[in-house]
């Protein structure tokens, strides 16, 4: 074991490198993030707290520029710049929590899958759905029409 990262409450469900690689972020059942310094010679204490969820965080992901989006049970999507510890937007939409989420390759928008099944594509800086539920079976179904699932 090369850290001992202690800090949460309760059980973590979730985490995710930052794209420098020197910071984790941890996302637990007791409603917090927790970004870990993970630079040779740095303490093994967290370096920052994200809180704003009301329910456990069920998934993390960093994007290319370091953001940050959370989902929760609480069926809310933050994204957060951690740098500053701010919640740039809070995307609400999904019937039942927050199961997946993946920004796509500029940025621009944020796919959320919730435990119902269904998906959500969000304009990043707006927080309006460019897609609005469709249901992931009809999608991966679409997407072996093409040999893409």
């Amino acid at each position: 074991m090369l850290r001992h990262l202690a800090g949460h409450q309760d059980s973590i469900q979730s985490s995710d490198f930052a794209p420098s690689s020197d910071c984790l972020a941890t996302g637990s059942w007791d409603s917090t993030i927790r970004i870990w310094d993970l630079r040779a010679g740095t303490p093994t204490i967290f370096h920052q707290e994200l809180e704003g969820h009301s329910g456990n965080i069920s998934c993390l992901c960093y994007s290319a520029s370091g953001l940050l989006a959370s989902g929760s049970w609480d069926k809310t999507i933050h994204i957060w710049k951690p740098s500053t510890r701010s919640l740039l937007v809070q995307l609400k939409g999904h019937v039942t929590w927050v199961k997946s989420i993946a920004f796509s390759p500029d940025e621009l928008q944020l796919a959320s899958i919730g435990y119902s099944r269904m998906v959500n594509v969000w304009d990043c800086n707006t927080g309006h759905t460019v897609l609005d539920r469709a249901d992931t079976e009809h999608i991966c179904h679409l997407k072996k029409s093409t040999g893409q699932c």
